[in-house]
């Protein structure tokens, strides 16, 4: 059977730096799996860069330290990407690289992105509403969370509360098709063998280097990237409203200042690294690292040798 790597953990943990690492000793590519990589333009703050490594953009995908890296880069910010889009999408690529006898690695920590790939989520395909979804928007995220609790009880105890995207999603969908989105989320067996690492640390160590990483964003000039985006998109995209962009919009807009902007997103980002822990922990069959520990690369090695020859 084909095989597939997947690669998950909060943000900080380093994902896409081992993922390179592994692609490079077992002849892989990598698939994104971060619904934010997606979007042209906005790189910085979503994490495309890892550092000190070489990167060439090239049609249809990226190369970041010699290795291929799909799915980035798919829409324009002002667009709308679905989770059976992206999982359509993902199993094209990862099909691809099989068909070339290549290691498809799955990398990200979007989770939803994650599970409706190694989990095969029947996800429902239902074409958006841009009427729906600005009578919703318009509503407060409380409000639209005790919404859907009264209409899909059941998808509201897994969504994420703080993702308005999602909730406005799931409440579309079923006033879209009169049917809860959690009655349709069905699972069908994917046609390949799946190998789950999952990288952890101690909370305060993931929030200082979520800092100092955001700290570098600003380095990099993320300043500029988010001020070229808002010449083009409104602030009020969900892609904008994204951690980070929120923040960056807000101080472009004299409204908090660059410290505060700062501030803001590091708090931001440890409730995103504790919501992240929370999904990825309940997830089946993932092997876990802590990567404090100064062997843990050697044992994910160790790992994946034995699983290929398996």
């Amino acid at each position: 059977m084909k095989k597939l790597l997947v690669i998950v953990g909060p943000t900080g943990t380093n994902k896409t730096d081992l993922a390179i690492r592994l692609a490079k000793k077992f002849d892989g590519e990598i698939v994104s799996a971060d619904s934010r990589q997606l979007y042209i333009g906005m790189d910085i703050g979503t994490g495309k860069f890892p550092a000190n490594v070489k990167l060439i953009r090239k049609e249809g995908f990226w190369v970041v330290g010699g290795v291929p890296v799909y799915l980035y880069d798919l829409i324009t910010p002002d667009k709308t990407f679905s989770v059976a889009e992206y999982q359509q999408l993902a199993y094209k690529r990862i099909h691809e690289i099989q068909v070339r006898d290549k290691l498809p690695i799955l990398v990200g920590g979007s989770g939803l992105y994650i599970r409706a790939v190694v989990q095969g989520l029947k996800v429902p395909q239902v074409e958006p509403d841009k009427r729906i979804r600005a009578k919703l928007d318009k509503k407060s995220l409380n409000s639209l969370l005790q919404e859907l609790e009264q209409v899909d009880p059941k998808i509201y105890l897994k969504i994420d509360k703080y993702n308005k995207r999602r909730v406005i999603r799931a409440l579309e969908v079923y006033y879209k098709t009169g049917k809860p989105i959690s009655s349709m989320a069905k699972k069908y067996k994917p046609d390949f063998e799946t190998l789950s690492i999952g990288l952890t640390a101690d909370r305060e160590y993931l929030y200082k280097k979520v800092d100092d990483r955001i700290d570098s964003w600003f380095e990099q000039g993320f300043v500029d990237e988010v001020e070229s985006l808002l010449k083009k998109y409104k602030s009020t995209l969900s892609s904008m409203t994204s951690l980070g962009y929120r923040q960056v919009a807000a101080y472009l807009d004299k409204r908090i200042s660059k410290e505060e902007a700062i501030k803001r997103i590091k708090f931001d980002h440890h409730g995103y690294i504790r919501r992240q822990l929370t999904w990825f922990k309940k997830e089946p069959a993932v092997i876990w690292f802590d990567i404090i520990n100064p062997k843990y690369n050697k044992k994910i090695f160790v790992n994946v040798e034995k699983w290929k020859r398996e």
